[in-house]
């Protein structure tokens, strides 16, 4: 089916309601508004103020505010035309806190009993996505992680040792009398972006999975078993990624936890001789990255089209196992 027909037949059963339609056109409207309006460079930051402060004023579609560590998802008109209609809706839903779980039924009047079916506890978006204990102990996210786990090491993968090529250029110039003259210095080919990587070729990634090669002698001897290790043998160089997807509310007590957890290997990794870091990252449970995810790309030497597709296809995985959770 043509996108443009499929579009049409998407359009078509979602404003099969009456006031579906109406929020829609509501919305469409105040779009169209402010796309028409002409802003004053000294005024356009008063708008943004007040439209910040009614979000922060309303304590459920508001939530997003608090969000302290993680980074502005955006969203192209190219991928809305290709996301499927469940897709944008559970990702607005969820942002938004307008999942349709007991808890927020009970508050719409649809239903008497806000308890979640597995555990008893009050059923709300976030107990859904990260805090229902039977959900934990059936796998649920740990089936969410290791599917993220999968697709950040295999970005890690490919980052190691990862040589950017460049040509050597030079402008040339004619003067008035006919002399050459050159402008402009050459650059070496195959130059190393500066990053953790840098100053040895022998890296090895592993990573807490079965498919996945196992982590250093050194590392299975503790009790620990970090999500992710970058091994260099000729350096005595280890750096260990730990991978968290927690609601997007307590990212930043996540990777505090992490780094806690992680604080004493470190210090016997460096009496035992070797030089060890610890990165904790989080991916949230709907598909928002911390400023870790993006800055350990960044250390990792990974730069252009991969650095750009490489969070959106993590952040992708996150929200889809969400949504079947």
């Amino acid at each position: 089916m043509p996108p443009r027909k499929a579009f049409m037949d998407d359009t078509t059963i979602i404003c099969s309601k009456e006031d579906v339609t109406r929020r829609i056109l509501t919305r469409l409207d105040d779009l169209m508004s402010w796309c028409r309006m002409e802003f004053n460079p000294k005024k356009s930051r008063s708008l943004s103020i007040r439209r910040g402060k009614k979000a922060v004023q309303q304590p459920q579609q508001g939530q997003w505010t608090n969000w302290d560590t993680s980074t502005q998802r955006s969203l192209t008109w190219n991928d809305i035309w290709h996301m499927a209609p469940l897709r944008i809706s559970f990702l607005i839903r969820s942002v938004h806190d307008l999942v349709p779980s007991n808890a927020k039924l009970v508050r719409w009047g649809k239903k008497d009993d806000p308890t979640c079916p597995l555990c008893q506890g009050r059923q709300i978006t976030e107990h859904v996505l990260s805090s229902c204990k039977v959900a934990l102990s059936q796998g649920r996210y740990t089936w969410r992680h290791n599917r993220v786990l999968q697709e950040h090491a295999s970005v890690i993968s490919t980052a190691k040792g990862e040589i950017h090529p460049s040509s050597t250029s030079s402008t040339v110039f004619t003067t008035e009398g006919g002399v050459k003259k050159s402008h402009g210095g050459s650059i070496p080919i195959n130059t190393h972006r500066k990053g953790l990587l840098d100053g040895c070729d022998d890296w090895v990634v592993s990573a807490d999975l079965p498919e996945w090669e196992r982590h250093p002698d050194v590392i299975r001897k503790t009790a620990l078993r970090p999500d992710i290790v970058i091994h260099s043998a000729s350096t005595q160089q280890i750096i260990m990624v730990e991978l968290t997807v927690p609601y997007e509310s307590r990212m930043e007590e996540a990777h505090a936890f992490k780094e806690e957890k992680y604080l004493d290997l470190t210090k016997e990794l460096k009496k035992d001789g070797y030089e060890a870091k610890v990165m904790p990252v989080e991916i949230g449970a709907r598909g928002f990255l911390d400023s870790y995810a993006y800055g350990l790309l960044s250390k990792l030497s990974m730069g252009g089209n991969k650095r750009t597709k490489a969070p959106r296809l993590v952040a992708e995985i996150a929200e889809n196992s969400s949504r079947w959770i």
